[in-house]
């Protein structure tokens, strides 16, 4: 087999061969992460979901609560997004759920709104595959969790028509483990595996400290090792595989990936006195003693004989501020 180059940069993506649709919509923050439940079945030591959301039946569109599917839509709308990603938890552990949102993110928004969904495989029956493919499913992504991946990916090779991956988390030690799960994956017909960096947060820090992961200083929020790690088992990928490997580094989630998706959502929810800021937030100005009068920070000239308050916030619904500075 003819060695393939490793393409990219360690902080934006490595990649061999190319990404899937579902990764490249992320970086112009095109992607809605509608996150479906916080239920699963397992317990990795390394979930880096958050405490607040893990193992309990709840559903984000990116930072936003949701309590329907109209409210996704809305939200979903709301940032002009092309696709999304359904994760959790374990979608398909609340089955009907993602389903009914599937068709109507189909629904509103065409059939070419791409939607990719993450599931460890343990809940993938013939039957649920085809259903997700002909509802609107257009890719999938297994967490290889235990052996039943395997299965799951052969039956969404052969009855469907969506394209077919595995994502893992990658850090030192688990080389061989991501080396067999791209064996596996190639072999089955899949078409691509996904290497996380793995993140070092508050909700799996103790688990990965006992496990003696430390977190990498000049790679903040990570764990120490995983970029060498993924850069060997890509350099072995090169020579030994003919499927796509792509390395997504956690600074991309954070520095691109969100600020993008905020980003857009800062210009298309912005409110007539609102001004989006190249980082995705939304500054605006209060004249305190006016009744609390909002106006636009362009037009605190007109006003300065009052005390004003310029105010910044993400782009969320409740725009609660993060920053805030009075003037005089």
């Amino acid at each position: 087999m003819d060695s393939r180059k490793v393409l990219g940069d360690d902080k934006v993506a490595l990649v061999i061969g190319k990404m899937t649709k579902g990764c490249n919509l992320c970086f112009p923050g095109l992607k809605a992460v509608i996150f479906i439940t916080g239920l699963c079945g397992d317990s990795c030591y390394y979930c880096p979901v958050s405490n607040d959301r893990f193992g309990k039946d709840v559903v984000y569109v990116n930072e936003e609560v949701v309590r329907s599917v109209k409210e996704i839509i809305t939200e979903v709308e709301r940032q002009g997004a092309n696709g999304a990603s359904i994760t959790g938890g374990d979608p398909l552990v609340r089955f009907e759920r993602t389903l009914r949102v599937i068709k109507c993110l189909k629904s509103t928004f065409g059939n070419s709104f791409h939607i990719h969904l993450y599931t460890s495989g343990r809940y993938a029956t013939p039957d649920a595959l085809v259903s997700l493919w002909k509802n609107g499913l257009d890719e999938i992504r297994f967490h290889p969790v235990d052996n039943r991946y395997k299965k799951a990916i052969s039956y969404a090779v052969k009855l469907t028509g969506m394209d077919v991956g595995a994502e893992i988390p990658i850090a030192k030690g688990l080389e061989g483990w991501a080396k067999e799960v791209i064996k596996d994956v190639e072999r089955l017909g899949g078409t691509f595996v996904n290497l996380n960096e793995m993140e070092f947060v508050e909700s799996n820090a103790n688990s990965l400290l006992s496990r003696g992961y430390d977190e990498d200083v000049k790679r903040p929020f990570t764990v120490k090792g995983s970029l060498k790690a993924a850069i060997k088992v890509l350099e072995w990928a090169s020579k030994n595989a003919s499927i796509d490997v792509h390395f997504c580094p956690a600074s991309f989630k954070d520095s691109i990936q969100t600020r993008n998706r905020f980003r857009r959502l800062a210009v298309n929810d912005r409110r007539w006195y609102e001004k989006p800021t190249p980082y995705g937030t939304l500054k605006w100005a209060e004249v305190l003693d006016m009744g609390r009068l909002k106006i636009s920070i362009d037009d605190i000239y007109k006003y300065k004989n009052h005390r004003i308050k310029i105010y910044e916030s993400h782009p969320t619904r409740s725009r609660k501020p993060i920053v805030y500075e009075e003037e005089l």
